[in-house]
């Protein structure tokens, strides 16, 4: 006599047999089993991909046990209800059974441990409200961060008023000093000429004094106007009134030829590389600031202890923008003072006259004006070069050649 296993139907009976096979009882069951088991996994497959997909989701485990263990055991379980209506595997049917009831209770058991951490997710409601709180300090901050930036604007603005004026109270200074030891040798000469006390050499004496005092004071007032002016292109002017498409060859050689006699005392030797063709619409009085105080940063710092003293420009156009090379074969820039080169009354020649605005001004046309970058390279013994790279505007609707 053989022993049955646990999975042994033989002495089993189909169920189907406890409906007496009556078709629209057995099809009804067949037909609901199947459809609820196709739902349950169609539900487990969905939940499997929400887990995958929603990486941020807290415990996916959890919807794993609760969402896709249970669905696929619940779906198995209808599936092989459907299955033993013909064939009795209720062994088979048995174990799928312990498998739902086993998860169906762990599962039962977990929810109330995660339940507090999903009663503290915010709702929709909640979302919103901190959404607004949030967009409000965000509204706050900028509101600050605007302010902030205009404080340090006028900052900017006090240090480089307070700049000029010191730059410009030195030649000044002068030039009333000179204009007072004037006045007074003119009033002690009036005298001396009332009384027919003017000997020849006095006027000839005073006569050398006053051209030295007018030449000094001319020189200062000269120095005083031009800190004037370029504390008037440190705020660059965006006006429209002096726009127009020109030659940006022709009109750098008309620039380069005002500074001819600049390098020619200094003994500097400048070579131009420009395409004949290329045309720029802007103002092309930015262009010569830009150039002008290029060229005269290097006749003032960088030549001072070399023999070989080359200038190279380079203007070339790419599809969008023109770029404008500058490198000089000077003494270089000191690793210290890389960082200070566009500071405004930055320099190391202020002993010599310079003003330290040269570059700032540079600094601000190519930013501010022409919407554009500059980048410094320099290494002491081997000169400095200049990058300039700014949208290369035609106003014919083509870019530069």
């Amino acid at each position: 006599m053989t022993t049955s296993t646990f999975f042994d139907s033989n002495d089993f009976m189909p169920h189907g047999m406890c409906y007496l096979w009556r078709a629209d009882i057995l099809w009804t069951s067949v037909i609901s089993d199947v459809l609820t088991a196709l739902a349950y996994f169609s539900i487990t497959a969905a939940v499997i991909v929400f887990v995958k997909k929603r990486q941020d989701l807290p415990y996916p485990w959890f919807f794993l046990l609760a969402g896709s263990v249970i669905f696929l055991a619940c779906g198995t379980s209808h599936l092989v209800s459907a299955i033993v209506i013909w064939e009795p595997i209720y062994g088979v049917s048995a174990i799928v059974k312990a498998i739902t009831a086993t998860t169906s209770v762990a599962t039962g058991i977990i929810i109330w441990l995660v339940l507090p951490f999903f009663l503290n997710l915010p709702s929709p409601s909640m979302l919103e409200k901190k959404n607004i709180a949030l967009q409000d300090s965000l509204n706050k901050l900028n509101i600050a961060q605007t302010s902030l930036i205009e404080s340090e604007k006028m900052a900017a603005i006090g240090g480089l008023v307070a700049g000029v004026a010191h730059e410009i109270n030195t030649p000044l200074g002068i030039s009333i000093t000179a204009v007072s030891h004037l006045v007074e040798t003119t009033d002690k000469l009036a005298k001396h000429f009332e009384l027919n006390l003017v000997s020849r050499k006095e006027l000839s004496n005073y006569l050398a004094e006053a051209k030295l005092s007018a030449e000094l004071i001319s020189n200062n007032l000269q120095r005083s106007a031009n800190l004037v002016t370029n504390f008037k292109l440190v705020a660059v002017d965006h006006s429209n009134t002096n726009l127009y498409l020109y030659e940006v060859k022709k009109y750098t050689n008309i620039i380069l030829s005002s500074l001819q006699s600049e390098l020619k005392n200094k003994k500097c030797h400048l070579t131009l590389t420009c395409n004949d063709e290329i045309a720029l619409w802007g103002d092309p009085s930015v262009l010569t600031q830009i150039i002008t105080n290029l060229v005269m940063n290097s006749i003032t710092h960088a030549f001072e202890n070399t023999e070989t003293r080359n200038i190279d420009i380079e203007i070339t156009t790419t599809e969008q923008f023109l770029v404008l090379n500058y490198k000089d074969s000077g003494c270089g820039i000191k690793e210290a003072d890389k960082d200070k080169v566009f500071e405004p009354f930055f320099t190391t020649r202020r002993d010599k006259g310079s003003s330290g605005l040269g570059m700032h001004i540079v600094f601000n046309l190519v930013t501010q004006s022409l919407k554009g970058t500059i980048n410094c390279v320099s290494n002491l013994g081997k000169g400095t070069e200049f990058t300039l790279k700014f949208p290369a505007d035609t106003r014919d609707g083509s870019p530069s050649t």
